[in-house]
């Protein structure tokens, strides 16, 4: 996703994918994903129950220390973590001295953010004269975690690096002979698509830092970009982008699992070594997790750009001016097998020439499903992408170069498949394909390209 944002932002240069019936497989992907939901409410269903009996059973048996241990397993399957924790504590009196039930505790109020109480609770497990090598190493792990928990300081990121051939590189035509007005045309091999590899390097670097105002932030985020061509020097390009601003803690709005953020935002691309365009702009973001396993994320963004002609680009200031931009996307993580996901997206752009004004629509869909490595040494599971989208675009005026009366309609459909191998937990080898094709009704835009991409991803 991050290579495709990144070519985003290079006109003419991304290349195109086939259209997908993006309608029916959103639509397949909902029922599968009402199918599972149904599922997880039955086991939940029964999981709550089973908690109501242990809880019944305790208070007619407060000894029953099997008991107490299984309500409060129960309840961190629930993630009813205060629930466990009351369970435990009273378990505790009767074996005041237990390693594990000692690291159990420090653990759950780790994970409550009660981080004080957490390090007294894991101080013990660890000192304790019959603890286990596991229990005193897991105790010195989460007194660890939580001492990174309480900086204020977070610096995350990742750092892709890999080769990409693409079958039509340049973005152009298949058929040779095209209307231009009302001449026909006989179009020169520089022209028509060309094929290509490049060697890319790509990365998005996230600091944030705790206001300490009831969990907001202030977070800023470096996207960058660069590629070399084998053949094809002009499509050289590189792109560096900042984010940055404060987000802000829904639930004192009584909002949970929520966040409200807003951004300013200053772009810069190089293309064929020189300066193509730049950026200033500011956009906003909500994030909210209405379950433990879904994700709903929104922004919208308002960028004004400016575009520099040069000797090999020579009208590209004609597309001066700003551009509004929105996207509403979801996360359903399944079970530990499969996720699922789908987006809509659309947008404006005014530019100083009416035949670059534009309006586009979409929707993507994809699904990432894990299963077991099938080699012994590499332990995480692997994973495999699946995606298709759709967007349309459409011009306000006829460009003059290619048609007096019709002006520019694009429909634009792709499909891509990855594999992801965890070569280790921070590690991930990655190999692509992918097909997209535009159907424009100006023939010079019309064009396909088939992709295939192995890349390597350092997670930090």
């Amino acid at each position: 996703m991050l290579r495709r944002h990144l070519l985003s932002v290079l006109p003419g240069l991304e290349p195109a994918r086939r259209a997908v019936p993006a309608a029916l497989l959103m639509a397949a992907a909902l029922t599968f994903a009402q199918m599972a939901s149904a599922q997880r409410m039955d086991a939940r269903a029964a999981l709550e129950a089973r908690q109501d009996v242990l809880l019944s059973a305790m208070l007619d048996d407060p000894q029953d220390l099997d008991t107490a241990l299984e309500h409060a397993a129960v309840s961190v399957r629930l993630e009813d973590y205060e629930a466990a924790v009351g369970t435990l504590e009273r378990v505790l009196i009767q074996a005041p001295d237990s390693p594990a039930v000692l690291l159990e505790l420090g653990v759950l109020y780790y994970r409550l953010g009660s981080f004080e109480t957490a390090r007294l609770y894991l101080q013990r497990a660890e000192s304790a004269a019959n603890a286990a090598s596991d229990v005193v190493e897991a105790a010195r792990q989460f007194q660890s975690a939580i001492v990174a928990a309480e900086d204020p300081l977070k610096v995350s990121g990742i750092v892709t690096t890999g080769l990409r051939y693409q079958s039509n590189a340049t973005a152009g035509p298949g058929e040779r002979i095209v209307t231009l007005g009302a001449s026909t045309v006989l179009l020169s091999d520089t022209v028509l698509g060309q094929p290509d590899a490049n060697a890319f390097v790509a990365g998005n670097v996230h600091v944030s830092y705790d206001l300490g105002n009831q969990g907001d932030l202030l977070e800023a985020d470096l996207l960058f970009y660069g590629d070399r061509y084998f053949d094809t020097g002009r499509l050289n390009s590189a792109m560096s982008e900042v984010t940055f601003g404060p987000s802000f803690n829904m639930a004192r709005f009584d909002v949970d699992d929520a966040r409200f953020g807003v951004y300013g935002i200053v772009n810069g691309v190089r293309l064929n070594g020189g300066n193509y365009s730049g950026t200033l702009g500011a956009g906003a973001r909500f994030a909210i997790q209405p379950s433990p396993r879904s994700t709903v994320n929104a922004r919208i963004e308002y960028r004004y750009n400016w575009f520099r002609d040069t000797a090999t680009y020579q009208t590209v200031s004609d597309r001066n001016g700003y551009d509004i931009s929105g996207r509403l996307a979801h996360i359903v993580h399944v079970d530990d097998t499969w996720s699922l996901r789908g987006a809509f997206l659309a947008g404006f752009e005014q530019a100083k020439a009416g035949f670059e004004t534009r309006w586009h629509a979409g929707a993507t869909v994809g699904a990432t499903y894990r299963f077991a490595s099938p080699v012994e040494r590499l332990e995480t599971p692997w994973m495999i992408d699946l995606d298709a989208g759709y967007l349309h675009r459409a011009y306000d005026e006829p460009d003059p170069s290619v048609s007096a009366t019709l002006t520019q309609r694009d429909n634009e459909g792709w499909v891509r498949g990855a594999l992801g191998i965890p070569l280790r937990a921070d590690i991930l080898l990655s190999l692509s394909a992918e097909y997209r094709r535009v159907q424009s009704n100006y023939q010079i835009r019309d064009h396909s390209n088939t992709i295939g991409m192995v890349s390597l991803s350092k997670v930090f």
